[in-house]
């Protein structure tokens, strides 16, 4: 099975030492799920490397890279796991960027992850992570390239043989996991961090919080602690990936997968199908 790559529109191609996607990971990306050949949630994907070139003030021509992404997506498996890479592209050395600078377009795919559905139905064994976020308010909620952060949770998350695990800020509060978004239910009110000062707003955390608020149901973005989400009713993370893990244990604590985790799993399954 062929796992293509795409440098700028086409197969051939190579990065540039000089690109400050390498030199600063000055630059954003995308990864997102494919199901029958079809990119599951890109306008919500789309939205937020928008969002995220806006705050970087990187030029992103989407009516582009949709085109391109597009003829990609056709050398593709068509169940597999899709990536986009936009840099600001090449400069000078030092930090200060050309302003003529053209971005740089990277497509690539790869595998499913082979544990994801399993997970799904068990439940993960949680862990909590003693690497705190930094804040930063201004490249809060994108997803940029500087990822050394979750590079070095990744490397904890191993040690903790933990299929997931809560990360916290400087401050104390919960934010998110080490590759996922995590929400909690009390008294049967979804709640899920607020994503201000540190954190990746996902795209599926995204879709959640926009089908219960217009659904009208319950839910709150705010600041909690980790003995809130041991106190919670139910826990599960999510991603545009893997869709919803709900959480079994949790520093001493056990759970079943409750009614809520399984509730937005099925509304998972009706985005892989493509359903409104």
């Amino acid at each position: 099975m062929t796992f293509p790559v795409w440098i700028n529109g086409g197969e051939r191609g190579c990065i540039d030492p000089a690109d400050r996607g390498l030199a600063y990971g000055d630059g954003l990306f995308e990864t997102i799920r494919i199901e029958r050949g079809q990119a599951v949630l890109l306008d919500d994907h789309m939205d937020r490397l928008s969002a995220g070139a806006a705050v970087l003030g990187i030029a992103f021509d989407e009516m582009l890279v949709r085109k391109e992404f597009s003829r990609f997506l056709e050398s593709c498996p068509e169940s597999c796991v899709a990536k986009i890479l936009l840099t600001r592209g090449c400069s000078g050395r030092g930090y200060l960027p050309d302003p003529a600078a053209t971005p740089t377009r990277v497509f690539s795919a790869y595998p499913m992850p082979a544990h994801a559905h399993d997970l799904a139905g068990t439940g993960v064994a949680a862990g909590i992570c003693i690497l705190r976020l930094a804040l930063q308010p201004r490249l809060a909620g994108i997803k940029h390239l500087n990822r050394l952060e979750q590079v070095l949770l990744r490397r904890e998350l191993e040690e903790l043989r933990a299929d997931e695990a809560l990360v916290c800020s400087f401050r104390g509060d919960v934010i998110e996991g080490v590759f996922s978004n995590v929400f909690m239910v009390r008294q049967g009110v979804l709640h899920t961090p607020v994503i201000d000062e540190a954190g990746v707003k996902g795209v599926f955390r995204t879709a959640i919080l926009r089908h219960a608020k217009h659904q009208g149901l319950p839910v709150v973005e705010g600041r909690y602690s980790l003995d809130e989400f041991l106190a919670a009713d139910e826990i599960f993370f999510c991603n545009s990936v893997n869709g919803v893990w709900p959480v079994r244990s949790l520093a001493g604590r056990h759970w079943a997968p409750g009614p809520v985790a399984r509730q937005w799993q099925a509304f998972w399954l009706e985005q892989l199908r493509g359903e409104p």
